[in-house]
């Protein structure tokens, strides 16, 4: 049996050769009645293609085929879509493809016999259109990735399979292992390569990368013209996206100090608190990139140390973190009761163990033995704090832009 798409002077035709020869169809015609085609084709021989006066050689080609196919209008061009008929598909309303589309075959059925467009149809409650440039319309490259994601029949044999054996086997003893054979065969076809759609997302993860580099480096250029709080919001954009984790960032936050004072708690204030996806609280401290405010250009004992600015901070984040720690449960519930309508629902705040990240600086300028002793501290301070020069946090993004260029 063959069945195919084929476009020709403004027409969608659907050729269908069964194995058995066309005589039944016609019977079925002769009776008024209709036929489904792979399950996904509702055919008439309203839809039926014939034209006695034929004139053009593709006309003549398309004759030649009567004897053994039968061929069926199922679309028609209209604008700048191909319109396929509701009535072919079983659809409620026309489904359109734009012109650019490649239609074939495998737009229509999955699997051998599943319609679709007719499931595409059920599940989104609206007409489908496929590429162009409509608000609702799926792009052509999509729809063929979800096409492709499909489980083939080899797939779908070795998962039933896998669930027989794995019921069987509680039962009866030398049962085949099948759930072997399928996870043998995942590995193998994941090794074909990734969906299709990586290549897309990639471009728009490079695109999206080069748009952020390109704006750190200019907000570099020109720090000067920043306040510290507009500074802060900006670089604070920059970590969300770099570290996806978080995904939410609260300023001046009060905490307990219970040490400071013996008598009484005293408040302090926290400039900026992370909190990840799981409710986890981390501090991040965001200093404007002064020049000579990190390391040491002379030596002291043949090492050069952190200036006040990089050592403040670093002690700054470290009380931070032991408050936090002291606070405990009732913490907890304090900062959860107090930022709650700015949470996603059920997410409370957790204070396990805080981390905290530290952004300053620039390393552009220093001598190789000052980066090898800024790294010396910063690894120091690596389970308590991730420590980041503005240039680091661009190689960072350069590296990271590096994985999605072709």
């Amino acid at each position: 049996m063959s069945i195919k798409i084929v476009v020709q002077d403004e027409i969608v035709f659907l050729e269908y050769s069964p194995e058995n020869g066309t005589d039944w169809i016609q019977k079925i015609f002769d009776k008024n009645e209709g036929f489904r085609a792979k399950g996904t084709f509702r055919l008439s021989k309203d839809e039926l293609h014939i034209n006695e006066n034929k004139k053009t050689e593709e006309e003549k080609a398309l004759d030649s085929l009567y004897e053994t196919t039968k061929i069926f209008k199922i679309g028609k061009l209209d604008g700048s879509f191909y319109s396929i008929s509701k009535k072919v598909l079983d659809t409620t309303s026309d489904i359109l493809f734009h012109t650019s589309c490649r239609l074939s075959l495998k737009y229509f059925i999955v699997n051998s016999n599943m319609s679709i467009l007719l499931r595409f149809e059920k599940l989104a409650n609206q007409q489908i259109i496929i590429g162009g440039d409509d608000e609702n319309s799926i792009p052509e490259q999509v729809f063929n990735d979800i096409i492709d994601s499909f489980p083939s029949k080899t797939e779908q044999r070795h998962y039933v399979d896998s669930r027989i054996t794995n019921v069987l086997s509680q039962y009866l003893e030398g049962v085949k292992d099948s759930g072997k054979a399928f996870e043998k065969y995942l590995e193998n076809r994941n090794k074909i390569g990734n969906l299709s759609t990586i290549p897309s997302i990639k471009g728009y993860e490079f695109e999206k990368y080069q748009f952020i580099i390109d704006t750190l480096k200019s907000m570099l250029d020109e720090s000067d013209s920043y306040s510290e709080n507009d500074w802060q919001i900006q670089i604070l954009e920059i970590i969300l996206i770099l570290y996806p984790k978080y995904i939410r960032c609260f300023s001046g936050v009060q905490i307990k100090d219970y040490y400071t004072n013996p008598n009484k708690s005293t408040n302090r204030f926290i400039d900026l608190m992370l909190v990840d996806s799981i409710g986890n609280v981390d501090v991040i401290e965001i200093k404007k990139p002064f020049s000579n405010c990190i390391i040491t250009k002379g030596t002291y004992r043949d090492n050069h140390t952190p200036l006040k600015e990089l050592s403040g901070t670093i002690m700054q984040i470290e009380k931070y973190i032991f408050h936090f720690n002291k606070w405990g449960v009732n913490g907890e519930r304090t900062l959860t009761k107090n930022y709650k309508s700015e949470l996603p629902n059920n997410l409370d705040i957790k204070i396990t163990n805080p981390k905290g990240m530290i952004i300053l600086g620039r390393t552009k300028n220093l001598t190789a033995r000052q980066l090898f002793d800024l790294e010396i501290v910063k690894r120091k301070y690596s389970n308590v704090m991730d420590i980041i020069t503005y240039d680091d946090l661009i190689e960072r993004l350069e590296n990271i832009m590096g994985k999605f260029q072709n």
